[in-house]
Order: C-alpha cells, then structure tokens, then sequence
C-alpha cells in the first residue's frame, strides 16, 4: 500500500446528525473512516448539548457494527422453516403483491401498520401516505401510543393542539422546577443536567413527585413520595390551594382563558386531609408544595411516562395546564408546562399524523376539511381517506387476534417485547396471514412471527430529519453506506407502494420528501417548516414554528404574556375539570403494586444497546426493587430469584431490597425480554386498560404476587452500584473512576465538572 492509500484509508470524516435515543435531540458529530464509525462525540455548537452526551449517546455509534445487523432480506414460506435470503427486488415484489392479494380479498381494513418514533420524519409521513391515503385504512399506529399518546391528548384538549408552548432555554429562566412523574436524571440526562446547571447559578428549587425514590428525587430540595397512580390527586389539591392563596392571575386568566368558573367547582373537595388520605403525603408536605410554587416568579412542569402510561394520562396533563393557566405560568420566560418525549423522532411522527387518528401537519381524520387537503395534495379521489380513526394499538393488535386484521407492517419496532400483555400480541402475530418487520438488527423479539424481513439503514446510514421534545428540527446527516442490502426505512416503503401500483411515491432522496411535508403547514397550530430546508438544516438545526427562510423558529409558540391566542374555537385556552377517579383495578392490587420504568444506561428492548459491551457493564441485568419491610414479610433477600406474577401472566428477576421504593411497592426495568432468557419479559403482566381520550395504556402500574425461585448464595452487587454510585442519570466520576477502561466512553461529555454538582 503506498503512501497515498494509506492517508484515503485513514482519513476521518466528521458528520453532524442527532442521537438516536430519547426524546432531547442532542446534537452529534460522526467521525468515520470509510464506511466505519470510529468515534461519536457531542456537537458543541448544537444548542441542545453543546457537546454534553450521556452515556447511550457517546456509544451509539458501537451498534451500527455489532452482530445481529439485518443486512438481507429474507422471507420463507412456513414461520417454523429457516430464513432464506433473497434479492430485494424478489422480497419488495411478494411483499406488494401480499398486501394487494389481502386489499383485494378482505378490503383495505385488513392490512395495517405499526410503526416507531425511532424513524425520521420522512419515513413516518411517506407510511402514513401509503396507509391513508392509498391503502385506504386508518389503521396505522406507533410505538408513542405506549409513551406519548396522554400529553398529546391533553395538550389538544386545553391548548386546541399538540406539542409544547415553551422551549429549553425556559429552563435557563425559570426558578422553580416541578417534576412529576417523570425520573429526568436516568432518562433525560443532558437536559436534567441542564436543570442542575440553573440550580447551581441561580438557586433555583427542584420539587420531584415520584413513587419511587429515584436519581431525580436524590437532587430535590423537595421530594414527595407519593402513592402509585394517585397524581391527580394531588394536583387538584395544589389549584385549589393556590386558588385559596389568590394567586390568580386575574388578567391573564380574563383575556386568556375559559371554564375556570367549572373548575374551581371540580376541586372544592381536594381539602389537604382529603389529598393526604389519597395520596399518602402528609399536610405538611403538600403546604411545602404550594409555598414553593406560590412564591415562584417562573416555574415548568416536567412529566412523562409516570403521568402518560395511565388511565388517567390526559387528565394528568390538562390537570398541570390547569395549573399554568391559573397563575399565568405560560407564555411568559422560565415557565410552562413541558412534556417529555421518550423516542428521539416522536414529536416528529405525531406531526405526521402517525397514530390512528391523525394525518400530516397536527390533522385528524375526522375533519372533512383536512382530508381533502391531504386528498389534494397526495392526488388521490376525494373520500379516499376514512373519516373515522384507525384502530390504535391495543385495539389493533386484538382485531389481528380476531381475525380481522389479516397483514401489518412492524417498522423500527419490538412490539412483542413492549406492548402489554405481550402474550396476546404474540397470539395476534401468529393469527395473522402476512407479518412484515422492517428493523435494522435481527433477531427481535418480534421478527420470530414475521414472514417477511426488510432491512432498514440505521441514523447515520441515511439522511433525514429528526423533531425532538422542544420542536427543533435537526438534520441526520447519511455518514456511511448502509451494510449489505440495507436501505433508508422510507426508500423501502415507497418502494412497496410503487409495485402496489401506486403514484406519488417516486421520491429521489429524503429531501423531495421533506419537501413534500413542507405543503402541510398547518396556520392555525402554528406547524410550519416553510422557513426550513435541508441545506439551512445542514448547518444548524431550526425550531417550528419556522415561515420564512429569515426565521430560526419561535420558542414561545402561542405569544406572551395576555396577548396568547390558542387554536381552539375561542383562541382562547380551555381550563378542564379533571376528577381522580381510583382506577378500579387499583383496589383489586395484588400483595405488591409493580412499578415499571428505564435504567439510565439501557435503552428500550436492548436492540441496540444491548450490544454494548460498555453500558451491559453498567447496567447488566435487570433487578426488582422490593423495600425490606416487604422483603422480610416475603422472606426473601437481594439476590434471590422471584416469581412476579398475575392474572395476565408471570416474569423472573433477581431481587434488589432497597428503600428506593415504599413498603408495598416494587419496581422492575423494562428492557430485558425474551431474547435474554425464557420468563424475563415484564410486559407479559403489565395491563392492557388504556385512557379513554388518548388510548394509551396502563403500562406504569401492575398488582403482582411474589414467589421465590432461588435462594442467593450472595448478594448481588449492581444494587450498592445503584445506591451509592448514580448521580444525574449516569454514574458518579468516582465510579467512573473505578472502572477507567469506560472512562473513555463518557470523554465527549463536556465540562464533566458539572457532574460533581
């Protein structure tokens, strides 16, 4: 090799682009030798970051070149025979002519689509085309059914649309923090660093809700550990006591807003006796609450799934705008109420319309207005589009288990491993004539009942644009060529569409389709990416609302001050009674009530960082969290190995006895499923019983009976890694000390000072 191939092999290219994991949208940079990346690093320019990464983000680049990539597609015949690779012109051919044969037969209700809000933008709108706009079906849904459903409801019915009013540089103005439902530390890092950050310059107080006491709750000047499932309580209790202080924003309230007069009614009987009986926080403690809140000049709320996966999720989120609207906390710097996105293209998809009832550009399919719209647009005969919702997740995947839906199209996500009940997802699966699972890795804990593999490129294989919590717009910047066969998820579909025979899929690149979305500004929700483009996005990312190439986007979304208009029929916000009304099978619990959640280093199913050797080090196994009262009662210590069971199913885990969590309580990590060992899924025994409004189910709470399995010959260690090691959602410089082979991993964290905050 002489000398100028070696400088072509090693040279290193560096790319920007987003991380691929929750909901923030740190900016990334790419460095890549060929068609390899060798390093990711935050993106100091990126305002999200400014180069902080958390542990997941400073390791995403690892998956791309691990084993278990899906690089062929494959299809066989019978589900109990091996896989055959083949061609892709051979697979996209059978796959278009199956969802043609199943059209044709049962008619356009039998095919279906479940897709991810780990997609880009442009593969969620180009789905959503195919499927209500061509196919002829509203059932198409997503993954955000499972985490984001609740906040868009609520958001809809208080405000008049979906998404936040506020941004986060209202974190670096506001003095007070409410958190609530919602462990920020462990599943938002950067942005909870961010949060500590204004504490430590300006003073300002974090106030955390949570049943369990987390990495979040362990930075709270106040921490109130409340019962399960019993936060709308406590927030009626908190409007009526800021109510009796006056501190009623009467002007904002006049111009603003309508209903207050209903509500003040709905939480007369929220006295503090009351909310202490219901929630198990003493007076005390609530009065803390309110002194804290009614002393604030500027406060956000911060929620996410602990309020979401409930059957009370859109109560939980119009019950904290209730709260903002009362004391004038909107639209105005350092406040707001501000939802938490779990995936890092969620916001994006709902954008698009990609739950089951909705269409591009904040639509829904029940508005004759707006499906002729996109009826135009896409060029397809007026009544194409069904007026009534699709069926969303749960309803779905039990239409499929009837019957009734014969094919669907899992793209970039593991349904059997999250979905509840996951048992009678895989009944469905089995039932169904034509599975199809697009992912990018293989096996999944779905793919075992597909007939049909496509690959999908991963984030830094292709271009696109992601949409993260605050409504900033940030390009993926393609790095490297996607492995084997692999293509961009929205290539493939529109590759499927155009055999089916279908116009209007002719899509050169990711950019025509940006293009495309671009039609869809919505005026009155104020969804506008006109003012964007791919080359604008190339160099920095923009905010929607965003009209005009001059514009960089608007943080505050609905104005300031008293001169806020809302897109509701009065342009004015709408106060919502919100009654907490006991779940009834809260009083049917089991001997403990199972609380589900994340760990700080692992990620959903463990797809993707389940092949990190880095973060398997520092979360390797998942541990059921059961308080020592209980533990004793129950007989058991940490390290046993325990049945956790109920009437929909049973998992094993090994015990963790800590007093994170309160007697009567446990709490288990989502992430382990089938693929790591027979009886370790958790969902198989969380609920099915969803919100009425959103749709999205229980899936934080379960009641389950414990049984031993195994008795531990020593107690495990990763609980004392936990109890004296984590601090801010990742662990402590000294434990990173210890273990200096990862210290290399978390270098991209810039001013890692701030972790000794």
């Amino acid at each position: 090799m002489n000398a100028s191939e070696q400088t072509t092999v090693t040279e290193t290219k560096t790319t920007r682009s987003v991380c691929p994991y929750c909901g923030v949208g740190c900016g990334i940079l790419i460095h890549s030798q060929g068609d390899r990346v060798v390093k990711v690093t935050g993106d100091r320019e990126h305002p999200v970051n400014e180069g902080r990464l958390c542990t997941k983000g400073a390791t995403c680049g690892i998956p791309l070149h691990e084993e278990g990539r899906l690089t062929d597609f494959c299809q066989r015949s019978d589900r109990s025979a091996s896989w055959e690779r083949t061609k892709a012109d051979t697979a996209l051919n059978a796959v278009a002519a199956q969802f043609t044969a199943i059209r044709a037969q049962h008619g356009p209700d039998a095919l279906s689509m479940y897709l991810s809000g780990q997609l880009s933008t442009e593969a969620q709108y180009v789905a959503n085309k195919l499927c209500k706009g061509f196919w002829g079906t509203n059932n198409v849904d997503s993954n955000s059914r499972l985490c984001m459903a609740s906040a868009a409801t609520g958001y809809k019915q208080s405000f008049g649309a979906d998404a936040p009013e506020a941004s986060y540089a209202d974190i670096d103005q506001a003095d007070t923090f409410f958190i609530i439902g919602s462990n920020m530390a462990d599943c938002h890092p950067i942005l909870f660093q961010r949060v500590l950050r204004r504490k430590k310059e300006s003073g300002a107080k974090i106030i955390v809700v949570d049943p369990r006491r987390t990495a979040t709750a362990d930075k709270a000047d106040l921490y109130l550990q409340i019962a399960p499932g019993t936060d709308l309580s406590l927030l009626n209790g908190l409007l009526k006591a800021l109510i009796c202080r006056d501190k009623i924003d009467d002007r904002f309230v006049a111009e603003c807003t309508e209903g207050l007069e209903g509500t003040i009614q709905a939480v007369a009987s929220y006295t503090p006796a009351l909310v202490s009986e219901q929630t198990g926080l003493n007076i005390d403690e609530q009065n803390q609450l309110v002194d804290l809140l009614a002393a604030s000049k500027g406060w956000m709320t911060f929620w996410t799934m602990g309020l979401n996966q409930s059957t009370r999720g859109t109560a939980h989120t119009s019950a904290i705008c209730n709260l903002h609207l009362l004391t004038g906390q909107i639209g105005k710097p350092g406040a707001g109420p501000f939802s938490l996105t779990g995936q890092p293209n969620a916001m994006g998809g709902r954008e698009m319309g990609y739950l089951a009832a909705g269409l591009p550009g904040q639509r829904a399919v029940i508005s004759a207005e707006d499906r002729t719209l996109c009826e135009e647009i896409w060029g397809v005969e007026p009544g194409t589009i069904q007026p009534k919702p699709g069926a969303a997740a749960i309803e779905l995947f039990e239409r499929m288990r009837a019957g009734e839906v014969k094919a669907v199209w899992v793209i970039g996500t593991n349904p059997v491993a999250s979905m509840p009940r996951s048992g009678r997802v895989i009944e469905a699966l089995q039932q169904a004539e034509c599975v199809v699972v697009q992912d990018a890795f293989s096996p999944t804990e779905t793919s075992e009942y597909a007939d049909f593999l496509l690959p999908g490129a991963l984030w830094a294989e292709t271009d696109g644009t992601m949409v993260n919590s605050e409504r900033r717009v940030t390009r993926m910047q393609q790095a490297i060529s996607a492995p084997g066969d692999a293509m961009a998820d929205w290539q493939i579909i529109c590759e499927v569409a155009k055999r089916m025979g279908y116009e209007g899929f002719d899509f050169e690149s990711a950019e025509e389709v940006f293009n495309e979305i671009q039609l869809f500004a919505n005026l009155e929700t104020g969804y506008d990416l006109r003012g964007m483009s791919f080359s604008r996005l190339k160099e920095k990312s923009l905010m929607w609302p965003c009209p005009d190439s001059h514009s960089d986007g608007v943080e505050k979304r609905y104005g300031c001050g008293t001169q806020m208009r809302f897109p509701t029929a009065s342009g004015r916000a709408q106060f919502i009674p919100t009654p907490y009304i006991p779940d009834p099978r809260d009083a049917a619990l089991g001997t403990l009530t199972l609380n589900t959640g994340r760990y700080p280093h692992q990620w959903h199913t463990l797809t993707k960082t389940g092949r990190v050797s880095q973060l398997n080090q520092l979360n390797e196994k998942a541990l059921l969290e059961v308080n020592p009262f209980d533990a004793e009662q129950l007989q058991i210590e940490s390290g046993d190995r325990v049945t956790v069971s109920n009437s929909d199913g049973e998992f094993r885990m090994q015990v963790d006895v800590t007093d994170r969590v309160s007697p009567g309580q446990c709490y288990a990590p989502i992430h382990w499923n089938q693929l790591h060992g027979d009886g370790s899924s958790v969902n198989v025994a969380t609920p099915s019983e969803a919100d009425p409004k959103s749709l999205q189910p229980a899936l934080k709470s379960a009641g389950v009976s414990l049984a031993v399995m195994e008795v531990a010959h020593a107690a495990v260690s990763a609980a004392s890694d936990y109890d004296d090691g984590y601090a801010m959602g990742q662990q402590s410089l000294s434990f990173f000390r210890q273990k200096r082979s990862l210290l290399a991993i978390v270098r991209p964290i810039s001013r890692i000072s701030t972790l000794k905050s």
